[in-house]
């Protein structure tokens, strides 16, 4: 995954403008950054870190230069890792943002045709599968045809001043004037160097000279797409042309739900799944939203028969600890994978004889270090302190991961999996649909929010969502919310409401909570306290989905009542004060 970022022209020019135009891409990957360009031979700077921080150090001019900032998902964020790579004889640099499902198949077939490879990332099977062409658009076709997964890519050739690019999903844009044609990841990030661009169609590839640009379908016939006007306030065009980086990574979670299901690969699945199976007990450890996403994968796991202990991380030591030993397996999650109490905890059971299964948004952390097996979330870069995307992307990690449980109790079938992919492509359509209208209905209902306190409250494998939203109160709003149990509510806590005093009610996604729900809505009501609903008929509208993947569509809702409500209070919402994304000390 990352951002991609370059040019050609029909003059040299400084390569580090393609530098300054990718370092607009930071929010795509920050582990590390890559350059190529061609004068008189295809020259390459690599560095691990983020382009922010780490100079590049180039000096000297090209008609010609691609570059890439690398979020690490496959492989290791190593020089190796960074982008370009190369085919064999070093005649075809290439970039690439995605993830490619079947690579190890891939590349297992032309490591026994006799090439060589060099990384330990997914992307370095396309230069080799353009290796030898003598038709790049129609070789780059049949990658798109052939190669399954979420992805886009952009490549250059040793003598020839053209760049190819692709689409089969991510996005690949063009910026056209009449002295250069510049190829991006997104269109905020040509703000100022070009005032038209061409988004590349999905499942199309383009060829990219200084004069014209050619797109091709995937039967190979020439299209028209007409160009569209570039322009963005400066202040937001390193947010993807968001206000906050909080809103981006909320309309992120569609297309990162699809690329964290899809970035699971199936041997450390059936690895990860036979541990957890064979495990003598079993905790779930995390803080803040992970804390949250392990509550959840409780209920998941119930259904295949495991039960699981979910334990604060910061808790675990005087918990938990005395029952680790061997036979024992920590599922550890942590986004950042360097929070504190996580990796103490890790440690302190590892020293006891426990197998850790890490879940982690980032490949080079040291809960990945520490694991015996990790699974990636691979949400992409969040950058805003508030965590979204990879909080549902979590979801999916570990759905799939009790699901390969499941085969190994008898209690799940393929076809299980299979069903949560289609449940999942589901999900994000309905998603990507509604979030403008589930934006402004969470817009409505701040509007008639002028307390500094609320309940956030559901029942089932909703009630966990609850706590989250609660959390997103304070972090993105700075506002007092507590998640609670319906049922919990009428015992103590109901006696705080007012005319005055909101409470956010999740509908249950159980049949047989439904009773408690409309007991509990009927005594808030009659006490006179504003009831925001957030459900397929409330005021704010969550997208249908199965029970299981309820909480992704609920949480949707309330991340946007959080944003809405910090921006209605004029706070800094991606960097709350007093708080940072992985608590490390």
């Amino acid at each position: 995954m990352g951002g991609i970022f370059g040019f050609i022209c029909n003059s040299p020019k400084d390569v580090n403008v393609a530098i300054n135009g990718l370092k607009r891409l930071v929010y795509r990957g920050y582990d590390s950054a890559g350059i190529v360009y061609m004068n008189g031979k295809l020259t390459v700077k690599k560095i691990v870190g983020n382009i922010t921080k780490v100079d590049l150090q180039i000096s000297g001019t090209s008609r010609i230069v691609l570059a890439h900032t690398r979020y690490a998902s496959r492989g290791w964020p190593t020089l190796e890792n960074a982008h370009p790579l190369f085919d064999c004889n070093k005649k075809i640099a290439l970039v690439m943002d995605g993830v490619i499902d079947d690579y190890e198949e891939i590349r297992d077939k032309l490591i026994k045709q006799g090439h060589k490879f060099v990384s330990t990332t997914d992307t370095e099977v396309l230069p080799h599968l353009l290796e030898n062409s003598q038709d790049y658009i129609r070789s780059s076709i049949e990658i798109i045809k052939n190669i399954k997964g979420i992805y886009s890519f952009a490549f250059i050739v040793d003598g020839i001043n053209k760049i190819f690019a692709g689409s089969a999903g991510q996005p690949i844009v063009i910026g056209i004037t009449q002295e250069c044609k510049y190829v991006s990841s997104d269109l905020p990030s040509l703000n100022g160097f070009a005032e038209n661009a061409i988004i590349l169609p999905e499942n199309s590839v383009a060829e990219i000279s200084e004069d014209y640009v050619k797109i091709f379908d995937i039967q190979g016939n020439q299209i028209t797409v007409q160009p569209k006007r570039v322009k963005y306030q400066e202040e937001i065009v390193d947010k993807g042309g968001y206000p906050h980086f909080m809103l981006k990574e909320i309309y992120d979670i569609p297309s990162a739900l699809i690329s964290s299901f899809t970035s699971l690969m199936e041997k450390y699945l059936s690895l990860s799944a036979m541990i957890v199976y064979g495990a003598k007990n079993v905790y779930v450890i995390g803080n803040g939203t992970s804390l949250h996403a392990g509550l959840i994968s409780s209920y998941y796991f119930a259904e295949v028969g495991i039960n699981v202990n979910v334990v604060s991380a910061a808790e675990f030591p005087y918990y938990a600890l005395e029952n680790i030993g061997t036979g024992s397996v920590i599922i550890a999650i942590s986004q950042s994978g360097e929070t504190a109490d996580v990796i103490r905890s890790v440690k302190m059971a590892k020293q006891r004889g426990a197998v850790i299964v890490g879940i982690t948004n980032s490949v080079g952390s040291r809960l990945a270090l520490e694991s015996n097996v990790y699974l990636p979330i691979t949400a992409g870069p969040e950058l805003a302190v508030p965590a979204t995307k990879t909080f549902t992307s979590t979801l999916v990690v570990l759905r799939t991961l009790s699901l390969y449980t499941g085969l190994n109790s008898g209690k799940k079938s393929k076809s299980d999996i299979e069903k949560l992919k289609e449940d999942l492509n589901n999900l994000s359509k309905a998603l990507s649909s509604n979030l403008p209208q589930i934006e402004k209905q969470a817009e409505d209902a701040v509007a008639k929010i002028n307390s500094e306190s609320m309940y956030v409250t559901s029942s089932g494998i909703n009630f966990p969502v609850a706590m989250e939203g609660a959390l997103k109160f304070k972090e993105a709003s700075l506002t007092h919310a507590e998640g609670i149990q319906l049922g919990e509510l009428l015992h103590g806590p109901i006696a705080l409401t007012n005319k005055g005093y909101p409470i956010v009610v999740i509908k249950p996604a159980e049949e047989q909570a439904y009773d408690l729900y409309n007991k509990v809505v009927k005594s808030i009501s009659d006490r006179g306290s504003p009831i925001i609903l957030i459900s397929n008929d409330g005021m704010l509208k969550s997208v249908e989905t199965t029970r299981e993947l309820s909480p992704i569509a609920n949480v949707v809702p309330l991340q946007l009542m959080a944003y809405k409500l910090g921006v209605k209070k004029s706070l800094p919402i991606d960097t709350p004060p007093g708080l940072v994304k992985a608590v490390v000390s």
